[in-house]
């Protein structure tokens, strides 16, 4: 018999999982990309001679990634060497100065708590409790589930843990419950922005993100998160998939209900499955043919994106022992900074950041005696009316000038090269260049996210972080899992 044809769109993390996972299913699978090299955001740039990650920077839930590997016969260990962070990061807060290591060792970081704010620590066992209780309900039964139809997703018992996890509460109300101290409300809910919320409207479910960070670790892959993207590639490449790199798609050919190629370069791949890893809004605007019928949630009108970042990297002169791997800054009024990114869409006047130097673990990632410095801000999407080419280098001097008060000294005359969200846009299809793409609000969550198989088209899927269900590293590869199953159960209908 003839094998099952399936093309995916886009080498990010998500189509080469569901590459994978399709291959060892018995499909004859191609991926196409637009870029030179697979990995989509999680890329790798090279400045001066060092080595930069230039999309995610820390791996959570490491167990779904082994899944993948195990799903197909293989041990993850064989593929990645992967380094659990002792501490996780340091918080540097702008209201006062001080900092907090926070650790995945949660004896060591509670006793760090009660020296930063005694008497935190009760408050803190009981969100840490609370916030365990709603990450194991929401993987069970809400995250690693596909629903096709309202009626699935909201059954009774569903309907009851959303309202046992607070989903209906926003994380910075929910945090103010377990800790009076201001600047841990900021510490264990700045999380919300990996999903391109701010703390003030995310769902109090959201905190599972530092419990997970705690109770799981952060890992870090030797080499950087490019080697995951390489050893996925690696894994896609010796099952069979066949990897075409510089083929930017032009349209996902369609004859009634149903895709028969996809187009590119002027030629069609036929194929009896389509899987687009590209950005869901920009899939469907500019991919597939208009004259389908949409949900109303898959108009770009309706839908509410993420925030973008601005990314500034660093190829410092010299080292800095005293560094982390990661450090957040704070700004010293948080709140205007969410307000600023996330309502008002403009800059902020005193942005909050996030500094990456990760040869500090890995030495290989930057030549001897030197560090590469890594650096994100938050911004607000393409929608906000920014001029980045005035905006950019003034938000650069801000970064540095940040980085200066945080040890790093004067980093001004190093080589650097910087990203914006008009430079996400253009290099991943990325709709309003919201760089954590679709927002994870209330409305765009479980089965009111756009779904992993198109409507009307009925062997177009997606895959990615705008689908189910939903955005980072571990997220999109659960996902590749639901749409995979996806496939493979329609093909076993017929």
């Amino acid at each position: 018999m003839t094998r099952k044809r399936a093309v995916i769109v886009g080498a990010g993390l998500g189509g080469l999982a569901t590459s994978i996972r399709l291959a060892h299913a018995g499909l004859d699978v191609t991926v196409l990309e637009k870029n030179p090299t697979t990995g989509g955001r999680c890329s790798r740039l090279e400045v001066a001679g060092h080595r930069f990650d230039t999309g995610p920077t820390m791996l959570l839930m490491r167990d779904a990634v082994e899944e993948l590997f195990s799903a197909v016969g293989r041990r993850l260990d064989d593929y990645v060497s992967l380094e659990r962070m002792h501490t996780n990061y340091r918080i540097h807060f702008g209201v006062d100065g001080t900092s907090l290591d926070v650790t995945s060792d949660p004896e060591e970081l509670a006793h760090n708590l009660d020296l930063f704010s005694p008497g935190a620590v009760p408050g803190f066992k009981r969100f840490l409790a609370d916030a365990g209780y709603k990450y194991r309900v929401a993987r069970a039964r809400f995250v690693e589930r596909n629903f096709t139809s309202i009626a699935q997703f909201a059954t009774l018992p569903n309907l009851y843990y959303l309202l046992r996890t607070n989903t209906l509460r926003s994380l910075a109300a929910h945090a103010g419950r377990y800790f009076p101290d201001p600047r841990l409300q900021a510490a264990f809910t700045f999380q919300s922005m990996y999903l391109g919320l701010s703390p003030a409207i995310s769902p109090a479910v959201y905190a599972l993100l530092p419990y997970t960070e705690i109770a799981e670790g952060i890992w870090f892959p030797k080499g950087g998160m490019y080697a995951l993207t390489q050893a996925l590639e690696r894994l896609a490449l010796e099952l069979g998939v066949g990897v075409r790199t510089d083929q930017e798609v032009e349209a996902v050919t369609v004859r009634g209900s149903r895709a028969r190629a996809v187009r590119v370069a002027g030629e069609d791949v036929p194929a009896d499955v389509v899987v687009s890893n590209a950005d869901l809004p920009y899939t469907y605007r500019r991919l597939l043919p208009q004259d389908q019928p949409r949900r109303r949630f898959v108009s770009s009108r309706s839908l509410r994106h993420g925030c973008s970042v601005y990314l500034l990297f660093v190829a410092a002169p010299r080292e800095f022992p005293q560094a982390r791997h990661h450090t957040v800054f704070l700004s010293s009024d948080v709140s205007a900074n969410y307000r600023a990114v996330f309502a008002d869409r403009r800059l902020p006047a005193d942005p909050s950041l996030y500094v990456c130097v990760a040869s500090r673990t890995d030495r290989s990632l930057s030549p001897n005696g030197q560090d590469g410095v890594y650096t994100l801000v938050p911004v607000p999407e393409q929608t906000a009316g920014i001029c980045w080419s005035s905006a950019a280098p003034e938000l650069r001097q801000k970064v540095l000038a940040r980085l200066q008060l945080l040890g790093f000294g004067d980093l001004g005359r190093s080589p650097m090269e910087m990203q914006t969200p008009e430079y996400l846009a253009a290099q991943y299809n990325l709709s309003r260049g919201a760089a954590f793409g679709l927002a994870h609000n209330f409305t765009q969550v479980g089965y009111f996210r756009p779904s992993n198989r198109h409507r009307s088209i009925t062997n177009v899927y997606f895959v990615g972080a705008s689908t189910v269900p939903g955005g980072g590293v571990p997220m999109v590869i659960i996902g590749s899992r639901l749409t995979a199953e996806r496939v493979l159960m329609d093909l076993a209908h017929g």
